[in-house]
């Protein structure tokens, strides 16, 4: 049984499955009125362990807005979030939020969670300007767990009988040393640096094991509504033209896509396997339209099959690396390290 997803709303937090909750943000890539409104979900799980007992995770990191939202599911569940696994990309910027440090020094209460421990990827973020004023702060410093994936020790540890972390760690996006997440200062020189993990997707996915479900990130193209297109700028939406696409990435012109090397080749298709082992009947992403599956399957094998016939397109089903490798160079995309 997949996500209830019925009862999503941008308003409070959802419900959708025992112990398993949504929150969620609308926010619109590099605050950018040419980008579509894009959905940002934390998923909270209710769990319990040897180690800490009755708790609340969450997986993803939305920004400010959904602060309210897990601390009325805290309020509702008696239970406590001591942790967040972050989703990759330039979501890290969204952890000031949960550190309260967007706001004026002059301002500044008590941490909104003075106790959550964040699992971030160590690839990319210390070398941001956001990840440098973070890691500076002792304080900060010692809750950020730094992993470069692809398995995480210590979610799979304590958590692995319910959900399982993936954080693909070849892929390549813009080097966002200087950027700063914020409308007035989101241009960044473009340089190509391994992306960091996110527990969905280009980085982090995480898989729960009781309903089957899968959250992919930014390996796959935003799997974007019609209304989501139509509301974009006229650029973003010639680029954007068709909806609703279960697409890799891998090939993209644009970033995020894959390495075009055979070894980082090789090392992100044998990473692509692991996800192909998943018992996996639905999937969905971070940032797709409230209530929205992107697939739906009868069975393992309908997944596995239907996630094939996907990743042929770019050579990933083959963990030997040599047909991504051998379609990238082809295509010659702008994903090449210089």
């Amino acid at each position: 049984m997949p996500f209830d997803l019925s009862k999503e709303s941008i308003e409070g937090y959802a419900k959708v499955f025992d112990g398993v909750y949504t929150v969620v943000e609308y926010h619109r890539p590099g605050y950018s009125d040419d980008m579509p409104r894009l959905s940002n979900r934390g998923f909270v799980f209710e769990m319990d362990t040897k180690k800490s007992g009755k708790h609340l995770i969450m997986s993803g990191i939305p920004g400010v807005e959904c602060i309210a939202k897990v601390q009325a599911i805290e309020k509702d569940t008696g239970l406590e979030l001591k942790k967040i696994i972050t989703s990759g990309d330039f979501h890290h910027m969204a952890m000031k939020d949960w550190f309260h440090l967007s706001l004026p020094a002059s301002v500044r209460q008590l941490d909104a969670y003075p106790n959550v421990h964040f699992v971030q990827s160590s690839l990319k973020f210390p070398n941001t300007r956001n990840g440098e004023a973070l890691l500076a702060n002792e304080n900060y410093k010692a809750r950020i767990e730094l992993v470069e994936g692809p398995e995480i020790p210590s979610l799979k540890e304590e958590y692995g009988d319910i959900l399982d972390f993936w954080g693909f760690n070849q892929f390549l996006t813009y080097d966002d040393k200087q950027a700063t997440f914020s409308a007035k200062d989101s241009k960044t020189p473009i340089k190509l640096v391994r992306q960091e993990i996110e527990v969905t997707d280009s980085l982090n996915f995480p898989t729960h094991f009781p309903t089957k479900e899968m959250v992919i990130e930014h390996n796959f193209d935003m799997f974007l509504s019609k209304a989501q297109v139509n509301a974009a700028g006229a650029f973003m939406t010639r680029l954007m033209s068709k909806t609703n696409q279960f697409k890799s990435n891998a090939c993209a012109p644009m970033f995020p896509c894959a390495p075009s090397d055979l070894e980082s080749c090789k090392k992100h298709c044998e990473q692509m396997q692991h996800v192909l082992s998943w018992d996996v009947t639905s999937i969905m992403d971070y940032h797709c339209e409230l209530g929205t599956h992107i697939r739906n399957y009868a069975s393992k094998e309908a997944y596995v099959k239907d996630m094939t016939k996907v990743l042929e397109k770019t050579g990933e089903h083959d963990a030997s690396g040599e047909a991504l490798y051998a379609i990238k160079n082809k295509k010659r995309s702008g994903c090449t390290i210089s």
